[in-house]
C-alpha cells in the first residue's frame, strides 16, 4: 500500500467420554506485502574503484548465522524464540535478530540481516549508500548531495559544484539539464521526484522507518517494505498485535497469556497449563475443555472434569462406574449392590449387601 503525506505543497503529512469428542484449532499463517520500486529512485552508483554505495560485504560468518550459544525460548525449536505469541527466527531482522525486545531492525533507507544475531545492513536503496558502517542508522549517506555525490565523500569541487543525477548514478557539474532542472542550492533536481525537494526547493519528505519513500508527481509517499503494512505515517509489523489488520487495531491482552496477529485477525497464545477459549486463557474448566473448549455434560451419579484437554467424569461419593460404561455413567451404588458391595468387584456371592458391606441373611425363625 502506498500512503501519502498530506503537507502544503502535496508533501508529509483457546479420561475421555467415549460419546464426547475435543477438536482442535488450526492456527493461521501471516501474510507479506510485496515491495515495490519507487518512481525517480536511483540505483547507486558503481564508480570503478569505489565500492562507496555497493552492497556491503559482510565479514566472518555468513549473514544470518546463528549463534550456537543462544538458548530458544519455551516451547520453540532451537534456533528460534517467542515473539509476539509466536516462534520466530534468530535470523529475523523484522523481529530483530534476536534483539530480546524483538522489535525490528532499524531500517532507514535499507534492507537489514542479521549476522551473528545482530542487526546489519544487507543492501541500500537506490541513491543511498552506508559509509559510516554502523546498522543503527542503516543508509545514512545521500549520493544526490554535492558532498557525497554519487560515490561516499565524494565532494563537489568549484569548477563543477551542482550534483545532478546523471543515468543510475549522481556526478558531479557545473549546469543542471533538462531531466533535473530547478538548482537547489548545490542540487540539480526534478521536484516532481526529488524526495529532498518535492514539489519546490528544500521541501524534504520525512523519512518512514521500514519504508521505501518517494516523491510522485511533486506529492511525498511512501511504500512499506515486506512484511510490514501502513499504520497512519509509519510501517508496522503485520504481526504487530499493537497495530493489527488494516485498521490497526490494538488487540487485548489476556490475562495469563498474550495477544497475538495472525492474517489480520487478533488471537491469543496462552501459556501453559492454559488455553485459550473465546478470547482468553482458561484452565481444566469442564465447561470449555481442550482447545475446542467443549462442555462435557456430566453422566448419572458422576462430575464432569477436564484434565490434560480430554473429557472425562469423576463418580459421585458411594457411587461407580463398575461397567467401564461411560455412557451409563457411575452406576453402581455401592450401599446396596450386591456385586459390587462398597467397592466394583466385590460380590456378596449371595448375600446382602447393607450399607457397603456383605451380609449373611437371618436365621429361619
Amino acid at each position: 500500500m502506498i500512503r501519502s503525506f498530506i503537507r502544503p505543497v502535496t508533501a508529509a503529512s483457546v479420561l475421555a467420554f467415549a460419546f464426547l469428542g475435543c477438536n482442535s484449532i488450526l492456527d493461521n499463517t501471516p501474510g507479506s506485502l510485496v515491495d515495490t520500486a519507487e518512481a525517480g529512485a536511483l540505483p547507486a552508483p558503481t564508480t570503478p574503484g569505489n565500492t562507496d554505495g555497493e552492497l556491503p560485504k559482510i565479514d566472518g560468518p555468513d549473514a544470518g548465522e546463528v549463534d550456537s550459544g543462544q538458548k530458544p525460548s519455551p516451547g520453540c525449536p532451537v534456533g528460534q524464540r517467542m515473539c509476539g505469541g509466536a516462534c520466530i527466527s534468530l535470523n529475523d531482522p523484522n523481529y530483530g535478530c534476536g534483539d530480546p525486545t524483538c522489535a525490528p531492525c532499524p531500517s532507514t533507507h535499507g534492507t537489514m540481516g542479521c549476522q551473528a544475531n545482530k542487526c546489519v545492513v544487507s543492501a541500500c536503496d537506490p541513491g543511498y549508500s552506508d559509509c559510516n558502517k554502523i546498522a543503527g542508522d542503516g543508509c545514512e549517506t545521500d549520493l544526490s548531495l554535492a558532498t557525497s555525490c554519487g560515490a561516499c565523500n565524494a565532494v563537489c569541487a568549484a569548477a563543477a559544484p551542482l550534483c545532478a543525477p546523471s543515468g543510475p548514478t549522481f556526478q558531479c557539474t557545473n549546469g543542471c539539464t533538462p531531466g533535473a532542472p530547478l538548482n537547489c542550492g548545490a542540487e540539480c533536481v526534478d521536484p516532481l521526484t526529488s524526495t529532498n525537494h518535492c514539489g519546490g526547493c528544500n521541501i524534504k519528505c520525512p523519512v518512514v522507518p521500514n519504508a521505501t519513500n518517494a516523491c510522485n508527481a511533486g506529492a511525498c509517499a511512501f511504500t512499506c517494505k515486506a512484511q510490514f503494512h501502513a499504520c497512519g505515517a509509519a510501517c508496522k509489523l503485520k504481526t504487530d498485535a499493537t497495530a493489527c489488520g488494516p485498521d490497526c487495531v490494538a488487540c487485548p491482552v489476556p490475562p495469563g497469556g498474550a495477544a497475538t496477529c495472525v492474517a489480520d485477525t487478533c488471537g491469543v497464545k496462552c501459556t501453559a497449563p492454559t488455553h485459550a477459549c473465546a478470547g482468553k486463557c482458561v484452565t481444566n474448566d469442564p465447561m470449555a475443555c481442550g482447545a475446542a473448549c467443549t462442555a462435557c455434560p456430566a453422566p448419572a451419579n458422576a462430575t464432569a472434569t477436564c484434565a490434560a484437554e480430554a473429557c472425562g467424569f469423576q463418580c459421585s461419593a458411594g457411587f461407580g462406574n463398575c461397567d467401564a460404561n461411560a455412557a451409563n455413567g457411575c452406576e453402581s451404588t455401592f450401599a446396596t449392590d450386591p456385586l459390587n458391595c462398597g467397592m466394583c468387584g466385590r460380590s456378596c456371592n449371595g448375600q446382602a449387601c447393607v450399607n457397603g458391606v456383605c451380609q449373611a441373611p437371618p436365621p429361619p425363625p
